[in-house]
Parts: C-alpha cells; structure tokens; sequence
C-alpha cells in the first residue's frame, strides 16, 4: 500500500546516502523549485504527461498544503476546508490534483481532487469511514480506495475495496468488479488507456503483504504473472501497460512487469516507485536499516551518475525525475533532476 506523511516524517523515515557512480555517461543535475510564500519546506510527489509537477509544502506550524509546479512556478492549492493536511499522489495535464486529507482533529481520511486550485473532497460509497485518491489520468479518471470498519472474531479491521471515480460520470464512485469478492483491494494507479492497477490482499486482517497484482479495465480483470514461491508483490505505479512495483520470494526485489507481462529486474533495487512511458524507472535499495540508495533505471540498467543527498519520488514523461533534495541548511526542497 502508498503511505504519504507530512514531509519531516519522510525525511525521518527515509535517509539517503549517495551510492557510487554507474557507468552510464550522463550526469543527473538538479533544479531547485520555488515554495510558495509561507511554506517552508516541500516535496514534488507527482508528475504529469506535459512538464508540470505536483506535491505538498509545509508551514512553520505543520500544516501541509497541496503544490503544482508549472513553468517553473509554484501555485498554492492549499487544503481542503475542514481539514489540516492534503497529501498529494497524482496530477494529470490538466492540472487535476488528487490525493487524501488527514482532519484537524481525529482520524479521517479523505479522498479529494482539485477544482481550479480549490481542493474538493471525492463522494464516497454508503458505509465509507475513510477514502483515498491515488492516481489520476488525463482523461480525469480517478483511482483509489475506500475503508469501512468490519467487525470479525471480536476484532474490528479496516477493509478496503478499490474504486474508480469516472471522469465520464462526475460525482459518481463506482467499486471496481470482476475483482475477488473477498479479502481486499487497492486501485493503486491508472494508466492513460484507463487501465487501472490493483493490489489484492487475501484477507482482511494483513494490510500489509499482498499476494496479487490484477490489471482492470472496463468491468473484466487478470493477474500479473509471478515467480514460483512469490509470498508477496508490490505494485506502485503504471505507464504505458508497464507496471512497477517489487517481488517478495525469499527477499524484495524491484520488478517491472514489461507490456507482455514478462518481468525484469532493475539491477541493484528493492523497489520501483515510478515509471514514465518509455519504461524509465526510479526506485531504491535500503543500504542498511532505514537507510536508502535511490538511483534511476532505464530498463534494468542504472542510468547515469547521481550525487548529494536526494529522494526520487516520481519518473517523468518529460524524462525527468523530481523528488526532494535535503542538506544540513535546507530540510527538504522540492527539485527535479535531468540528465545530460
């Protein structure tokens, strides 16, 4: 499953260290992109099929606001009224943000998109406690999850079903079929053709370890290939019929499952994050404990040499990657990196 988390508890979560160069000739370098007035520090976590990028930045107080970045120019979005914090997971060309709202107070989350630059929470299936925007395309298809509170042996559980907020009927939610009827589901992504990548758990008491990747499109879905002795898959993005994401079979491992469902292995890598619609990929190998080398890959090769201490969050179209780059004077800036 995506977690998103205000940007000083990434940065806790996640520490970098620069790995060695690889052989590939080019050099990554950066740009730094502008916080809008009052915001302190910030993360680029999406990109769309044009130039633009898309996130969140924090206030002194800890209040994160959604962020597009077009042309170089930061635009405030803000947060959805009523709620404190707006996590960013998809932008599409038309500058439609998508994400999830934590509240002020308790504990409810909220699927929301951008209206203009206003946020707007999605509508959500009698019975939701909570819902979550995932990814958009630039149709304005919209994919996610919502959460309800199932009791089961005593014990109360969060189940989750994946579900599609359709561009061609606004204001609709409709629960993904043709999906397994129990367990739970998670509407991770959606690629530009609609087709929407899922995540299955078996059952709904591990929200953690899911065993099956499904392809859905149009009411009808199938299964992502796996190797024998596979107890757990990752699924995080989808770009042009590619998905990426991880294998577990006897340790993690980052897999893109390439458009005829064969899966190859980016060397030296834990997990793909992201791919852009040539197949470039980011992703990341944990060094030791906590601590993260994310690097670039173009099919399984590392691509370029890369320096300073930077998180990749997302593969973009245009061929950069952006994330955030972080020293011991600036906490977490929002960058992208292009290689030449």
């Amino acid at each position: 499953m995506r977690f998103s988390y205000p940007v000083v508890v990434a940065l806790a979560l996640t520490a970098i260290v620069s790995p060695t160069a690889s052989a590939a000739t080019c050099t990554w370098t950066s740009t730094n992109l502008p916080l809008p007035s009052g915001l302190t520090q910030g993360v680029v976590r999406a990109a769309d099929s044009l130039s633009g990028y898309a996130g969140e930045a924090q206030t002194s107080g800890g209040t994160v606001h959604a962020v597009r970045w077009v042309g170089g120019q930061a635009v405030d979005y803000g947060t959805v009224p009523g709620y404190s914090h707006a996590f960013v997971s998809g932008v599409n060309k038309s500058g439609t943000i998508v994400g999830h709202t934590s509240a002020t107070t308790g504990n409810r989350q909220r699927a929301f998109r951008s209206v203009g630059t206003a946020l707007q929470v999605l509508p959500e299936p009698a019975g939701a406690q909570h819902s979550w925007a995932n990814g958009v395309n630039d149709a304005g298809d919209i994919v996610g999850e919502v959460g309800s509170n199932v009791t089961s042996g005593g014990s109360t559980y969060l189940v989750r079903t994946a579900v599609l907020w359709p561009a061609s009927a606004p204001g609709t939610v409709v629960k993904l079929g043709g999906l397994p009827s129990t367990g739970q589901t998670l509407g991770q992504a959606v690629d530009q053709d609609g087709t929407v990548l899922v995540e299955y758990y078996p059952t709904i008491t591990n929200s953690i370890d899911a065993t099956a990747l499904y392809l859905w499109k149009a009411g009808s879905a199938r299964v992502l290939p796996t190797p024998s002795g596979t107890t757990s898959v990752y699924g995080e993005a989808i770009s042009n019929g590619r998905v990426a994401g991880a294998i577990n079979a006897g340790g993690m491992v980052g897999a893109v499952w390439e458009q005829d469902g064969s899966i190859t292995k980016p060397v030296a890598s834990n997990l793909i994050t992201s791919i852009n619609r040539t197949g470039q990929t980011t992703g990341w190998k944990i060094v030791t404990g906590l601590t993260a080398a994310h690097w670039v890959w173009q099919g399984t090769a590392k691509v370029g040499t890369l320096s300073g201490q930077r998180t990749f969050e997302v593969s973009a179209d245009n061929g950069t990657v952006a994330g955030y780059s972080w020293n011991s004077t600036t906490f977490s800036q929002p960058a992208f990196w292009r290689c030449s």
